[in-house]
C-alpha cells in the first residue's frame, strides 16, 4: 500500500508543489500529512460503500483525470506553474489546508481507486497513505527537480493517469452496457484496452512535442 500511495504521489506533487512552494514559510508538512491522509482514506470509505456506482461519477473523475493527465505533460514540463498565479493568494493556515484539499481531492482519485481496489481494510490504507504522504512532502523539492530535469517523468505520470482515467471510466454504469456491446460485437478486442492504450499514446505524443518545442524555445534565446 505504501508504495502505491509512493509512486501515485510522484505525479500528485507536482500540482501540491506548486501551491506549497507558495507558502513555504507555514512550515505545513505534518498538518498537511495528517489531514490528506484522513481525506483520502473517507474518499476509499465512500467508494467501497459504493459511490462508484453512482451513475456519470466515474465518467466525470476520468474527464477530469484526462486534463490534469494533459497539464502535467505540458505545463509542468515547460516549467509553468501547474496553478495560476494570482496576487490574492491564502495566506493562512486554514485557507491553504481547504485549498489544498480541494486539489487533492481531484488529483489523487487515481490513486484512491486503486487502493479501494486493493484493500478494505482501514488501518493499513491510513498508514500507507500518511507514510507515502510523508516522504513525499519531505523529499518535494528533489521530486519537483527530478521531474523537471527529466521530462520523461512527466509522460510517465501523465500516461499513468491517463490509462487510469480511462479504465475508470470504463466502469462507469452508464456506459457499462456499452462497452459490453461493443465486446460482445468484436469478441477479440477490448475496448477498454484500446481505448486506455490510445489515451497512454496520445499523452505521451503531446508530452515529447511539448518538450521539444519548449525546447527549441530556449535554444532559440
Amino acid at each position: 500500500m505504501f508504495f502505491i500511495n509512493l509512486v501515485c504521489d510522484i505525479d500528485n506533487m507536482l500540482i501540491l508543489g506548486a501551491i506549497l512552494r507558495r507558502h513555504s514559510y507555514l512550515n505545513m508538512t505534518i498538518p498537511v500529512a495528517i489531514v490528506l491522509t484522513f481525506m483520502r482514506t473517507v474518499y476509499v470509505i465512500l467508494i467501497n460503500e459504493g459511490l462508484s456506482g453512482i451513475p456519470l461519477f466515474q465518467l466525470i473523475t476520468g474527464i477530469i483525470l484526462l486534463f490534469i493527465s494533459y497539464k502535467v505533460v505540458t505545463v509542468s514540463i515547460s516549467g509553468e506553474d501547474l496553478l495560476p498565479r494570482t496576487h490574492r493568494a491564502p495566506n493562512g493556515k486554514m485557507k491553504v489546508l481547504l485549498l489544498l484539499m480541494g486539489t487533492d481531492f481531484l488529483i489523487s482519485l487515481d490513486s484512491v481507486f486503486v487502493i479501494s481496489g486493493i484493500s478494505q481494510t482501514i488501518f493499513p490504507v491510513a498508514t500507507g497513505i500518511f507514510g507515502s504522504l510523508m516522504i513525499s512532502l519531505l523529499f518535494m523539492s528533489v521530486i519537483i527537480r527530478l521531474a523537471k530535469a527529466f521530462f520523461w517523468i512527466n509522460i510517465i505520470a501523465g500516461g499513468f493517469i491517463a490509462q487510469n482515467a480511462m479504465i475508470g471510466m470504463s466502469k462507469d454504469p452508464w456506459l457499462a452496457n456499452w462497452i459490453s456491446q461493443i465486446n460482445q460485437s468484436f469478441p477479440n478486442v477490448s475496448i477498454v484496452n484500446i481505448a486506455a492504450n490510445g489515451a497512454v499514446i496520445l499523452i505521451v505524443v503531446i508530452g515529447v512535442y511539448s518538450y521539444i518545442k519548449h525546447h527549441r524555445i530556449i535554444i532559440d534565446r
